[in-house]
């Protein structure tokens, strides 16, 4: 049996922990996805089994309870996750931006300029990692591109034909894994998210949030 090692609880307590907030707000959009989905397919599973026990359906037209159950399918299968999901890319994306703001707030040299049309914390995120070194470019371009789904979902209720920038939005949802331009409800093509999509990205941003206020803190680009 390998013996544990041991414990050095002065070291633990010494040992920084780089953003530290940011790592419970990116650890409550996990969270809120799995409990959130999990209450849906218990919930789902709840009305089929009230739809299979009402007695008085058999007054109504043949293939009124089939209607019922594909209404329901719809419903908790689609149209309850989908919410989810968009609330968990507006939770995701507004908490690195909150991070990212108060990193370069902190730092030596804060980042001044304006990205052209590029959103502002893509900018920061950029020159940033530009000044530590770090590897990064593939995870700030998803971020990029979950900046754009989340601009689509928050001004065009996630609908692609009335979203401003439409023309830039299939390259963005193309990049993201298990996103995807489709017709899932009624309303013609919109962002589609599958489950445990975002996860993904929910991990790379959390990485790349912690590694860069590790990296600034560690390379002297930090205020005291």
């Amino acid at each position: 049996m390998t013996p544990m090692p041991d414990f050095d609880p002065e070291k633990f307590l010494k040992t920084p922990i780089y953003a530290f907030d940011f790592q419970f707000m990116i650890g409550d959009v996990k969270d809120f996805l799995v409990f959130s989905e999990s209450n849906i397919d218990w919930q789902h599973r709840r009305e089929l089994q009230a739809i299979s026990h009402r007695q008085d359906l058999e007054d109504y037209p043949s293939g009124y309870r089939e209607h019922l159950e594909e209404n329901a399918n719809h419903r908790f299968l689609v149209s309850l996750p989908l919410r989810v999901r968009y609330a968990a890319v507006l939770a995701l994306t507004t908490s690195v931006e909150w991070s990212v703001k108060f990193l370069n707030m902190r730092a030596v040299a804060p980042v001044t300029k304006k990205g052209d049309g590029a959103n502002q914390t893509v900018t920061i995120l950029r020159e940033l990692v530009a000044r530590t070194q770090l590897s990064a470019g593939s995870a700030i371009d998803d971020y990029e591109a979950l900046i754009n789904v989340r601009n689509c979902i928050v001004h065009s209720a996630g609908l692609f034909e009335t979203y401003q920038f439409k023309d830039t939005l299939p390259v963005s949802v193309d990049r993201l894994r298990g996103c995807s331009l489709a017709n899932w409800h009624f309303f013609g093509d919109q962002v589609c998210i599958e489950r445990g999509a975002l996860d993904q990205y929910i991990d790379e941003m959390s990485k790349l949030v912690v590694d860069l206020h590790q990296s600034m803190h560690e390379s002297g680009l930090m205020q005291p």
